[in-house]
């Protein structure tokens, strides 16, 4: 498998990973869906005949689920078909490809397939020339409150201020808050501004990640929690209702510095 078709891959999954799982349990797997919109994605794409220097996406996106998986999935969250339909704007956009129009996505019951399994086809439907859509983010849910000044404490640095809705937090130069310690892996973990909290995202680390001393895998973020990779702890903060911040030194390491 390439590195362009994991990034790919690891890109959806991280963006549906909550909905498939709240609605469906561990029947369907968001990786599942992630995996194979992105390889008919990947497995389609071709140069564009009239500008070989741009790569030409599908634009029609079939996702077959078992009859039981489809009317649960379609009561629940009748607006999966645009949820999808945006990730495949947004996973084209990151990567450099280009769409004809808008995509069109299908949620179809397929009687023959396991109740756990998922298939998905894509095609290239027929445009006239020079027809690509100006295609705009869906707005899935309105969006709640921020947290107030939401802050990364490191004992002897100044507090990090959390201004992005994607935080990635690892040992690698290209993270937004990179931390200096051999245990912790290039990747480690992301914060995701989700509904008006950070949620804190441990990336498949080698090491882990321990909130308030607890190991976890997803933990949303309350003022004071204390995150642990590796040696490093850091401290999250926000402004509270009284306009104060609090934060305890004594649960980050004075020598664990970025």
């Amino acid at each position: 498998m390439s590195q362009h078709l994991s990034r790919l891959e690891a890109q959806l999954e991280r963006t549906i990973e909550g909905l498939f799982g709240r609605l469906l349990g561990h029947r369907i797997r968001a990786h599942d869906i992630a995996l194979k919109i992105t390889r008919a994605m990947e497995s389609l794409a071709h140069s564009d005949p009239d500008d070989p220097s741009r790569t030409i996406a599908p634009d029609h996106y079939v996702v077959h689920l078992h009859p039981d998986a489809h009317q649960r999935l379609l009561v629940q969250h009748p607006a999966v078909v645009d949820i999808l339909k945006a990730y495949i704007v947004e996973l084209a956009a990151s990567t450099g490809y280009h769409i004809k129009a808008e995509p069109r996505l299908d949620l179809l019951a397929n009687a023959e397939l396991p109740r756990g399994a998922v298939e998905v086809t894509a095609r290239h439907t027929r445009r006239k020339a020079n027809s690509t859509a100006i295609m705009q983010r869906v707005q899935i849910m309105p969006e709640a409150a921020a947290p107030r000044q939401p802050q990364i404490a490191i004992q002897g640095r100044p507090p990090i201020p959390l201004d992005h809705s994607l935080i990635n937090i690892g040992r690698s130069r290209d993270n937004h808050i990179v931390v200096d310690d051999r245990t912790v892996s290039r990747h480690h973990l992301q914060l995701r501004l989700r509904y008006g909290r950070y949620v804190l995202f441990d990336t498949q680390s080698h090491g882990g990640t321990l909130v308030n001393e607890v190991r976890v895998a997803e933990h949303i973020l309350q003022n004071g929690d204390v995150i642990q990779i590796g040696q490093m702890r850091m401290v999250y903060m926000e402004e509270t209702a009284d306009h104060e911040q609090t934060v305890s030194y004594d649960a980050v390491d004075p020598d664990q510095t970025e």
